[in-house]
């Protein structure tokens, strides 16, 4: 039988600059653990009795201490509602079952309400198609965080949300982001909507009626020169040890097409002869038994692993990662921004550009269809027509008679 405890818990080492802490609801179940904030509650950290897990007056009559040790209690008693009648069945449960219990328990279901809990179930949640990573619900939670500020504290049932409510919601939006940032807060509410639906959950399917589509961009990519100067600076022996090693796996990106989830995951233990072999971490989240990809190792993609004295490349996480790339092109010489995105980039644009099929880009990259992959192919069109306009500007200016510039005195 699980056991479990529901209980007040904050962070007493991250307290505000006004010495308030936040206040949660700590689920412990056998080992696993999890905090709910507690409708953005604080108080002030030494006026908390960490032992009884209790609220402390702050000064004396204090009228809104019996107000939040209410609202405290309430969640508290939401939560154990709901593991008692697992225990009650003698059914085993986990955090993710509780957080699926208490949506069902929620009358009317509104929006933002439903969308703190389903992103934590999701993160918990044992099933492939639910499950997402702590990567995906940071922007679900920043998207949650807009939807909450336009509400301005309030919030609404999510069968009241249809294509016209959404229409307004992204004119507020456009007001604070451009058109794609747009398109992403669209999309990840429309996304719990759908969940929501799938859940049994009413919903008024006019919602979907509602499309705006992201501007085309050209994803960044780096030119010959660019990686050269790149190499030169991972060549340099004065080049600091946490650089290069940033270099290493930054340019095994661009010889690999790797993208940063699997380059940080990246193991020795992938090679097979010539040959990186692994599922790609998109591919393991899919119900389909997913289907290993194979990526031919140049020589020079080998130059960076075959010194490498760990197993691995060294990457601790995505957000340092990408962090520590930025000042990487000021040290070489020029000035694009580098991203972990930018290698894998440069990898699809290059072979589109040497004329490798885009069938072939495709699989390297490990696209289901050729439609992601065509973005390659219309760079690599630009960057030759631009090179062919060299041609012009080398002999557009010749005059029937007139000698080559050259061979005027």
């Amino acid at each position: 039988m699980s056991e479990c405890t529901v209980q007040l818990w904050y962070n007493k080492q991250r307290p505000k600059k006004n010495g308030t802490v936040s206040l949660y609801i700590q689920l412990i179940v056998g080992e696993e653990h999890d905090q709910v904030p507690i409708n953005n509650l604080n108080w002030p950290v030494n006026k908390i009795d960490w032992n009884k897990k209790q609220l402390l007056q702050r000064y004396p009559d204090d009228q809104e201490l019996t107000t939040y040790n209410a609202i405290i209690e309430r969640e508290r008693a939401k939560y154990w509602k709901v593991v008692m009648g697992f225990l009650k069945r003698g059914q085993e449960f986990t955090i993710a079952d509780i957080y699926r219990e208490v949506n069902q328990y929620k009358g009317g279901h509104l929006i933002c309400a439903y969308m703190q809990y389903a992103i934590r179930y999701r993160q918990k949640s044992e099933k492939k198609k639910e499950r997402i990573k702590a990567s995906t619900a940071r922007p679900h939670t920043t998207s949650l965080n807009w939807l909450k500020g336009y509400l301005n504290g309030a919030d609404i049932e999510i069968i009241a949300i249809d294509g016209n409510w959404l229409e307004k919601y992204a004119d507020y939006l456009r007001k604070h982001m451009c058109e794609n940032t747009v398109w992403v807060r669209i999309k990840d509410i429309k996304t719990y909507i759908n969940f929501a639906y799938e859940n049994r959950i009413d919903v008024n399917l006019n919602y979907k009626k509602f499309a705006i589509a992201p501007e085309e961009t050209n994803p960044t990519w780096l030119e010959e020169n660019e990686l050269n100067l790149l190499l030169d600076l991972y060549w340099n022996p004065d080049t600091a040890p946490n650089d290069r090693r940033n270099l290493r796996a930054f340019l095994f990106s661009c010889f690999t097409g790797l993208r940063i989830s699997d380059l940080s995951r990246w193991n020795k233990d992938w090679i097979d002869g010539d040959e990186i072999v692994f599922v790609p971490t998109k591919r393991r989240w899919t119900k389909k038994e997913p289907k290993p990809l194979r990526i031919p190792i140049i020589p020079i993609a080998w130059e960076f692993i075959n010194d490498l004295q760990a197993d691995t490349l060294g990457i601790h996480s995505d957000q340092a990662y990408n962090r520590e790339l930025k000042p990487l092109s000021g040290l070489a010489g020029f000035k694009k921004v580098l991203t972990s995105h930018v290698g894998r980039h440069t990898f699809a644009t290059w072979l589109a550009i040497d004329g490798v099929p885009v069938l072939v880009i495709s699989k390297l990259l490990g696209h289901k269809s050729t439609a992601p992959t065509m973005v390659y192919i219309h760079i690599a069109e630009a960057f030759k027509a631009r090179e062919m306009m060299k041609l012009q500007r080398r002999f557009g200016s010749r005059k029937p008679g007139q000698p080559p510039p050259d061979a005027i005195p």
